[in-house]
C-alpha cells in the first residue's frame, strides 16, 4: 500500500495527506472530548468529521491508485481576482485543445500569466461550456509549476 502511495503523483499525495491530517486532528479532539465530557452532543460532530475526512482520503487514494483521473496541463492565459481582497478566483488555461476556465477553491497564491499549470481531474467530472470557454468547477488537485 505504501508503494502504491509513492507511485501517486505528488499533488494527489499532498491532498490525501492533508485530508488524513485533518481527520487525525479531529480524532484527537474527539478523544479529548470523550474524556472530558460524557455528553454525546459535544463529541458527535467530531466523530462525523473524522468519518468524512477519512472517507474522502480513502476515495481519493482509491481513485489515484486505480488511475481514474485525467491530467490536464496548460499555460495560464488569464487570472481573475476577487473585487475586494484581490484573491485568485479563476484561471483561464490555454491547453492544446481549447481554453479552459477553472474556478479555484481555497486560497491559492497569485499565479502569473504564462505559468504552467497541471490539473488532476476525476474521469467523470462534468465540463460545461460558457461563452466559448470550457468551464471546470471541480478538480482533485492542482499543481502550479
Amino acid at each position: 500500500m505504501l508503494q502504491e502511495f509513492r507511485r501517486m503523483p505528488e499533488p494527489l499525495q499532498r491532498q490525501t495527506l492533508l485530508r488524513l491530517g485533518i481527520g487525525a486532528l479531529f480524532l484527537v479532539l474527539l478523544i479529548a472530548l470523550i474524556a472530558a465530557a460524557q455528553d454525546v452532543y459535544l463529541w458527535l460532530p467530531c466523530a462525523g468529521a473524522v468519518v468524512i475526512f477519512a472517507a474522502a482520503a480513502f476515495m481519493l487514494f482509491r481513485r489515484a491508485v486505480l488511475g481514474e483521473y485525467v491530467v490536464v496541463s496548460g499555460e495560464c492565459a488569464e487570472v481573475g481576482l476577487t473585487a475586494v481582497k484581490r484573491r485568485t478566483k479563476f484561471l483561464i488555461l490555454q491547453t492544446d485543445v481549447c481554453k479552459l476556465k477553472v474556478m479555484l477553491r481555497g486560497r491559492l497564491r497569485k499565479i502569473p500569466v504564462g505559468t504552467a499549470v497541471v490539473l488532476y481531474i476525476a474521469k467523470n467530472t462534468q465540463i460545461y461550456e460558457q461563452n466559448g470557454l470550457q468551464m471546470l468547477y471541480t478538480y482533485m488537485a492542482i499543481d502550479v509549476k
